[in-house]
């Protein structure tokens, strides 16, 4: 079975790196989280998402796909969250613009350069997965805002 992120090198806010099909092993819970620094939506998620990891980081790989415009905003973006998320680095557009494809999660501002794209969510978007990319929760923001730490359990059937 193929790994979604086989072969992607993932980075963190200190520069470490790690492949991605590292991730969402051991009963961990993986999840993609499409944001960026200029959306105000996900500037006031941000917290929220924050508070959630801070409980629950020991169960859960976060991989931030960013639509920010450059590396320095992503950078900046990043600096927000928690310490231990991956990102997608800003330099594998290949990477980043093929998740946003796959999932059909991107800005408004991205339909046009990410054509085909069927796009189904904007920014903010939480989505849980599989190691393979198979969809456990398409819209985890909202069940963290509605059922806070028992999404965890759900999610983890």
């Amino acid at each position: 079975m193929k790994l979604l992120l086989e072969g992607v090198t993932l980075t963190d806010a200190t520069d470490r790196t790690v492949q991605g099909d590292a991730l969402g092993q051991d009963g961990k819970v993986l999840a993609l989280y499409f944001a960026a620094n200029w959306c105000s939506d996900c500037v006031a998620f941000q917290p929220v998402l924050n508070r959630f990891y801070d409980v629950v980081h020991d169960q859960m790989d976060v991989v931030f796909v960013s639509s920010d415009k450059s590396r320095a905003s992503q950078r900046s973006y990043l600096s927000e969250m928690p310490r231990q998320w991956w990102m997608v680095p800003f330099d594998d557009e290949e990477t980043r613009s093929q998740l946003k494809r796959t999932f059909g999660v991107c800005a408004s501002a991205e339909v046009e350069t990410l054509s085909p794209i069927t796009r189904k969510k904007g920014i903010p978007t939480l989505m849980v997965i599989r190691p393979n990319g198979d969809i456990v929760d398409g819209d985890a923001a909202e069940t963290i805002e509605r059922e806070g730490l028992k999404a965890m359990d759900a999610w983890k059937k």
